[in-house]
C-alpha cells in the first residue's frame, strides 16, 4: 500500500552548475581558476555550439587540459565554486517537508559528489573524470548528455518509486529542457534560455533560492 503525500509531490530534481551554483559550469570556473579558458579551453566550448565537435569530443578535450594533475587539486578548485544564497534554507524545507533531493548534471562529479554529501542529497549523477592513483588521465566518462536528462528522470522515477507527477524539476538552462517535460512541475531559475522558460510552470529570476519556496506547489 503506497503512502501518498496529500498534494502528490515526493521529489525534486535539481540540475546543479546556474542552479545551485552561480557558476553555470563547473568545467568552466575549473579551467578559468587555472588560467586554461581565455583563448584555450573557450575555443573548445565555441567549437562545439558550433556544431563542429561531438559533445564527447568536447568533453574529451576538456578533460585533457588536466590530464597529470591531481584529482585533489582540482576537487580543492571545486570546493570554492561559490552557492547562491538561500541554498541551505531551501533544502532544509523540501527536506521537512518530506521530498526526496536529487541531481541529474552535466557537470562534474567531482562537483556533485561534494554537493551530495555537504547538503545530504538521495541521489546524484553527472560525468567522472578518469584517473589513476590519484592522478587524472585526461579522460572522461560521459554519463549525463547535456540534452539527455530525461534518461536519468526515468531512472529516478524508477528507484524511488514515483510518477512524474509526484516530481518537481528545478533547472536554469537548455540542457533541462527534456527534464521539465518529463515531470509534474518545473522551476526555471535565473534561465539563460527562452525555451526553458515557455515550458516551465513558474519562472524566478532572484539571487536568492530561499525565494523558490514560497512558489513551490506545497502546503
Amino acid at each position: 500500500m503506497s503512502m501518498k503525500k496529500k498534494d502528490g509531490f515526493k521529489l525534486v530534481i535539481f540540475d546543479l552548475d546556474g542552479t545551485l551554483t552561480k557558476e553555470r559550469s563547473i568545467w568552466e570556473y575549473i579551467h578559468k581558476q587555472l588560467g586554461k579558458w581565455y583563448g584555450f579551453a573557450e575555443e573548445y566550448q565555441n567549437q562545439f555550439l558550433a556544431g563542429n565537435i561531438s559533445y564527447e569530443e568536447f568533453c574529451e578535450r576538456d578533460a585533457e587540459v588536466w590530464k597529470g594533475m591531481k584529482v585533489e587539486e582540482l576537487l580543492d578548485i571545486v570546493k570554492t565554486v561559490p552557492f547562491h544564497s538561500g541554498v541551505d534554507e531551501m533544502l532544509s524545507f523540501l527536506k521537512h517537508k518530506g521530498l526526496k533531493l536529487s541531481m541529474v548534471s552535466s557537470g562534474l562529479s567531482l562537483l556533485t559528489n561534494w554537493v551530495h554529501g555537504k547538503y545530504g542529497f538521495d541521489y546524484s549523477v553527472s560525468n567522472d573524470l578518469l584517473h589513476e592513483n590519484g592522478i587524472l588521465t585526461g579522460k572522461v566518462k560521459i554519463q549525463v548528455y547535456y540534452d539527455k536528462k530525461a534518461e536519468w528522470v526515468e531512472k529516478i522515477l524508477k528507484q524511488f518509486e514515483v510518477n512524474p507527477k509526484e516530481v518537481i524539476a528545478i533547472g536554469d538552462s537548455k540542457g533541462d529542457i527534456d527534464m521539465f517535460q518529463r515531470v509534474g512541475f518545473s522551476i526555471a531559475f535565473n534561465s539563460s534560455c527562452k525555451e526553458l522558460d515557455q515550458i516551465a510552470n513558474i519562472c524566478i529570476q532572484s539571487q536568492n533560492l530561499a525565494d523558490i519556496i514560497v512558489r513551490l506547489p506545497l502546503p
